[in-house]
């Protein structure tokens, strides 16, 4: 193209938001490339907050990088939010809003992005969720602006392992509208193999030539300078939120906690420290200590008050990105654990803290399912991996490293080559070749609206 390629950018998740959704859109701007002008359309942080029942603060040291971000507000009623999560309730919202409760904003969003292309065209749109509205934002301001359209996906949709839905119904209509609005993007980016594998597998129509993987990844440049270990303690540091086990509850409770069918039977409850804290109480090492970084529910607060290795284990609360990258650069280890899948041997999920704990090149202690992550794991040369909720096989697994460190030894040999795969640099540079690709092919006719 004689003039910079110019796109537009849907992302309800955007700085100085915090958690992992932003930091994709981060990196891709961050190393865009010269002759690349972006605009992105975003929620208002107080929109991010009301639609985080974890209450998640802001990240100020996170910073927009765009040529011009427009906040426009989904008009959210935070404060019933509030009130929901604090009843357990907070899944009802479930009801009211389909796909999720981002679609007043989506359509805000398409109203805007056709506003400001009369003003000056764009070349592309692209879109990155959850949440899912967010895709449907994407394929209509694509058919309104009549361009090609990229939808980035950086969980499933209706094949998310941990997803809930009010009904089956109600699962089923997403699962139609899924389809057809994937069926009219010129591509559809997926974050895992496995993820890529399912959407194929549950709609064939999709072309496959269509759907790229583009993992999560790590900014090799953010890790700070230099952060000596523990001398007297070998640390096990763990970052985000523990997702199981789920607090029991009845058929009705769940049907109005909008989580009534879950089309993938999984075991939450391996998403969790116990594992560990059952390694911590057979070790009955007090020279291991296990530090936490993030919010905490109440199932697991309990479970570190009440277990005997209680003082080993520190719980830092919610730390900005820098300060979780410093924890992990001092830890001598850390600690990844998923739901299990109950259907099938294999899990497609790899969560954002996999990358970065492979970018400190420290041994990652897993307790989890054959999958993408262990699969990454092993081939990284970092990942301790054993059976899920298996507390004795990892135990097993922690006392060599534990005495490796205490005499000197190397704790792990990580294979480079393969971890710089995962750097935001390439990753970034990889979405742009697609979405270059998409901004130079011809515009193909777009479904009618669902």
């Amino acid at each position: 193209m004689t003039r910079p390629l110019r796109v537009i950018i849907l992302s309800y998740y955007s700085p100085p938001s915090g958690g992992p959704g932003v930091q994709r859109l981060e990196m891709l701007l961050r190393h865009r490339p010269p002759d690349v002008q972006a605009t992105i359309l975003t929620a208002t942080p107080e929109d991010y907050q009301a639609l985080s029942p974890l209450r998640m603060p802001l990240d100020r040291s996170r910073v927009a990088l765009a040529d011009d971000t427009v906040r426009l507000p989904a008009c959210l009623p935070a404060g019933w939010f509030r009130l929901l999560a604090r009843c357990r309730l907070y899944g009802a919202v479930r009801w009211f809003w389909v796909p999720d409760v981002a679609r007043g904003w989506a359509a805000r969003a398409v109203e805007h992005a056709a506003r400001l292309h009369r003003e000056q065209p764009f070349d592309v749109v692209f879109s990155t969720a959850p949440p899912f509205s967010v895709a449907l934002a994407g394929r209509d301001a694509a058919r309104r602006l009549n361009l090609p359209w990229v939808s980035d996906l950086q969980d499933l949709w209706t094949g998310y392992l941990l997803g809930a839905w009010p009904s089956r119904a109600r699962w089923n209509h997403e699962r139609l509208l899924e389809r057809r609005v994937l069926e009219s993007a010129r591509q559809v980016v997926v974050v895992t193999p496995g993820s890529r594998d399912t959407l194929l597998q549950t709609y064939p129509s999709l072309d496959p030539e269509s759907v790229s993987c583009v993992t999560l990844g790590y900014d090799s440049t953010a890790w700070p300078a230099s952060m000596p270990a523990s001398p007297d303690k070998f640390v096990i540091a763990h970052t985000g939120a523990f997702c199981g086990p789920v607090a029991p509850a009845g058929p009705l409770r769940r049907w109005v906690q909008g989580r009534a069918f879950e089309p993938r039977p999984v075991d939450r409850s391996t998403h969790s420290p116990a594992a560990l804290v059952q390694a911590l109480e057979r070790l009955r090492d007090p020279r291991v200590e296990f530090r936490h970084l993030g919010p905490l529910d109440a199932v697991n607060q309990h479970l570190f008050e009440t277990s005997p290795a209680r003082g080993q284990i520190r719980v830092l609360g919610y730390r900005t990105h820098r300060e979780t990258l410093a924890e992990l650069a001092s830890a001598d280890a850390s600690y990844l654990c998923l739901a299990t899948r109950r259907d099938a041997p294999r899990n497609e999920l790899v969560p954002q803290k996999t990358y970065e704990y492979l970018g400190v090149g420290r041994p990652v202690l897993a307790p989890i399912q054959e999958g993408d992550a262990q699969d990454f794991l092993v081939a990284s040369g970092l990942g301790i991996c054993t059976p899920p909720a298996d507390g004795a096989a990892l135990a097993a697994a922690l006392a060599p490293l534990v005495e490796a460190k205490f005499h000197g030894r190397p704790l792990a040999a990580p294979r480079e080559d393969f971890i710089r795969r995962f750097e935001w640099r390439g990753l970034a540079g990889r979405l742009w070749e697609i979405l270059e690709r998409a901004a130079s092919s011809r515009p193909q006719p777009v479904h009618a609206s669902v």
